[in-house]
């Protein structure tokens, strides 16, 4: 029942932001073809985005986006002065995507600027994003989007929890311009890193899929770090669609998604209050209220099994998405607590 009624509010706060609440952001990397954004809509998207850039291909993601309520994430230079930029002035644009990864590809701090400023002066009522590969960046390019993005792929080579530590560096260069408000969408990983070139090509290639607790757990631990919107790096793997190529790998990230899907009224119209308890024995937690209840996301970022602090196993709580109580909440979970 509880889940039903989420689904109902995100659609209705999705809505043309009638409540004047901030969107929080669930968006899919890599759509590149119209007719798969009902399945994005089913899974609980509110968005996509595609590295295509032909302005007739866009215009139809556009087109099946806004039929589905979805938002959008293009490149703006293929549209600017073609024949689709007038229209494009409508389409239901999330951000306009400045560059990918400008901390790995070198460009300069006024090569981003003029890329924003003739983003804005063709599409001055859309913001404009922009992803760097780490938190932090020795160029600072933090102020210049309207929306600062963070990918940091972990799986399998690096610690799990290393990805919430670059969304919180991320929001601390963000906090330090001034921006608190600015809005920090994180990148999570859903791709096997065999698929891409490695740093070193004459060492064994390694790499695998995500599995769906790693998924679920970086999402949660993006948005106890920081993170206002998830996206999921990506909707294809060698070509192909994740739901057609390798179904398994979709159910793992669409599981996820509809979940993050029945939580946003809560992350987009809840208030941050006191949690609980005091964090104990290495576990973060972070407590909002909503419609009357409070929820808090209890979140374990070690390897190991961790004790429940003393107040929350005395507290009667409602334990959601099908988690079951026990004294120590397991390694890298997240659990939501409804009282």
């Amino acid at each position: 029942m509880w889940l039903r009624k989420c689904f109902l509010l995100a659609g209705l706060l999705a809505a043309a932001g009638a409540s004047g609440a901030a969107p929080f952001a669930l968006c899919m990397y890599g759509v590149d073809d119209p007719a798969d954004i009902p399945l994005l809509k089913k899974a609980g998207f509110n968005c996509l985005q595609t590295y295509r850039q032909d302005p007739a291909l866009l215009a139809r993601l556009a087109q099946a986006a806004e039929k589905e309520g979805l938002k959008t994430v293009f490149y703006p230079n293929p549209v600017i002065r073609s024949s689709y930029e007038a229209q494009a002035r409508a389409w239901p644009m999330l951000a306009w995507y400045l560059v990918d990864e400008p901390d790995v590809a070198g460009w300069s701090r006024e090569r981003v600027l003029q890329s924003r400023l003739r983003a804005q002066a063709a599409f001055p009522s859309a913001p404009t994003a922009l992803v760097v590969g780490q938190g932090k960046t020795m160029t600072p390019f933090y102020d210049l989007p309207d929306i600062f993005m963070v990918d940091w792929y972990p799986v399998p080579h690096l610690p799990l929890t290393s990805f919430g530590q670059q969304i919180a560096l991320a929001r601390a260069e963000i906090d330090r311009t001034g921006q608190k408000n600015k809005p920090l969408w994180a990148v999570v990983q859903a791709f096997n890193w065999k698929e891409y070139e490695q740093y070193r090509p004459d060492s064994e290639r390694i790499g695998r899929f995500p599995t769906q607790q790693e998924i679920r757990f970086m999402s949660y631990d993006a948005i106890m770090n920081g993170a206002t919107g998830l996206f999921y790096f990506t909707f294809t793997t060698q070509g192909r669609p994740l739901p057609q190529a390798r179904p398994q790998w979709w159910a793992r990230v669409s599981a996820v998604s509809r979940e993050l899907a029945a939580f946003r009224p809560v992350l987009e119209e809840g208030k941050t209050v006191k949690n609980p308890a005091p964090e104990s024995e290495g576990l973060r937690m972070k407590t909002w209220k909503y419609q009357g209840d409070k929820y808090t996301l209890l979140l374990n970022p070690s390897d190991t099994p961790r004790p429940l602090p003393k107040k929350l196993l005395k507290d009667k709580y409602q334990l959601l998405f099908g988690a079951e109580k026990t004294p120590h909440i397991p390694a890298y979970e997240a659990w939501i607590l409804r009282y």
